[in-house]
């Protein structure tokens, strides 16, 4: 559909387009160390789709935590820099075939992170990846780039996602990570930080967020940043057409990890099972937290060890 913007026309087919050209990277970059168990499965009574992920196992047997940590670690510059940024410090090096700019902004990317492995921004830098590459929805904001100390952690939500459909509604999703030992500590952790975002009475704890990205918003094309704008402008009728979603990234110690392509039928059974449970008890904590009716996407990802994953990020960052 075509409309006037003031004396402009847009062409909001082709705006959608060149919103969802902002995500990075392809799916199938990262599913080959992550792929899927099962089916994604809407969980009853819930609005909320989880997709449970086991690490792939390479030829010798071994899970691929060090294949992923590097994934991670080589996303950090597009985790942590602004497009702006990145496209300056690009157009440099095609005018005079420099690479300094990229390598400054990938040092600046790396000395953001916390140098300590109980960080949470491990699992923020995971989610960012499952969002931008699996999901494909573009991030609004680089928090990490607003960072002033580096030893901090950034408040509030984990991270900022965005995708426009067809019908002009702007949906945001707000991003919750919990890296836990424990399954059941973790699930309730995320749910309990990522509800105040998605109730129906969270506008306090939006609005921060809302005039961060509004400040802020890491979109570089001049006329698309100005459409997405709209949404966050208060006088403007296209705020009633932004819809609030969750994406959680929930991870935890799994024992006897499986390489869910060679299991014989006792031990899918098994493999099963214990799915089934983090199912339930994701369930429970939907409705404890009063937020069943909100579109919430879960990824669900046992580790061999989360605590050696977060370690082998920082190693490959060069931050250890």
């Amino acid at each position: 559909m075509i409309r006037d913007q003031g004396r402009k026309v847009v062409d909001e087919a082709a705006v959608i387009e060149q919103f969802l050209a902002l995500a990075r990277g392809t799916s199938s970059s990262l599913i080959e160390f992550l792929p899927a168990y099962e089916e994604a499965v809407t969980l009853p009574g819930t609005s909320t789709l989880v997709r449970t992920h086991f690490l792939a196992h390479d030829a010798n047997g071994t899970p691929a935590v060090d294949q992923l940590a590097g994934a991670m670690a080589a996303a950090a510059m597009d985790f942590c820099i602004p497009r702006s940024k990145l496209e300056r410090a690009f157009a440099e090096y095609n005018e005079n075939r420099s690479t300094a700019g990229i390598v400054s902004l990938n040092e600046q990317a790396r000395n953001l992170f916390v140098k300590s492995e109980s960080s949470g921004e491990g699992g923020e830098l995971l989610l960012f990846l499952l969002l931008e590459r699996v999901l494909q929805r573009p991030q609004l904001i680089s928090k990490m780039a607003l960072k002033t100390n580096t030893e901090m952690h950034v408040h509030g939500s984990d991270g900022i996602h965005a995708s426009l459909a067809s019908d002009g509604v702007l949906d945001i999703y707000w991003g919750e990570s919990k890296l836990y030992k424990s399954s059941s500590d973790a699930f309730r952790d995320c749910f309990e930080s990522i509800a105040p975002y998605l109730r129906a009475d969270g506008a306090s704890h939006r609005k921060q967020d809302l005039l961060l990205v509004r400040d802020h918003l890491n979109v570089p094309q001049m006329e698309l940043a100005a459409y997405l704008l709209e949404y966050f402008d208060e006088t403007n009728p296209k705020t009633l057409k932004v819809r609030w979603n969750g994406v959680c990234l929930v991870g935890f110690d799994h024992d006897n990890y499986p390489n869910v392509v060679a299991l014989d039928q006792d031990r899918k059974k098994k493999v099963s099972e214990a799915v089934g449970r983090w199912h339930k008890a994701v369930g429970n904590r939907i409705k404890e937290f009063e937020i069943v009716d909100v579109n919430i996407d879960l990824f669900c990802i046992p580790m061999p060890d989360v605590a050696d994953l977060r370690a082998r990020v920082l190693t490959r960052m060069g931050a250890k």
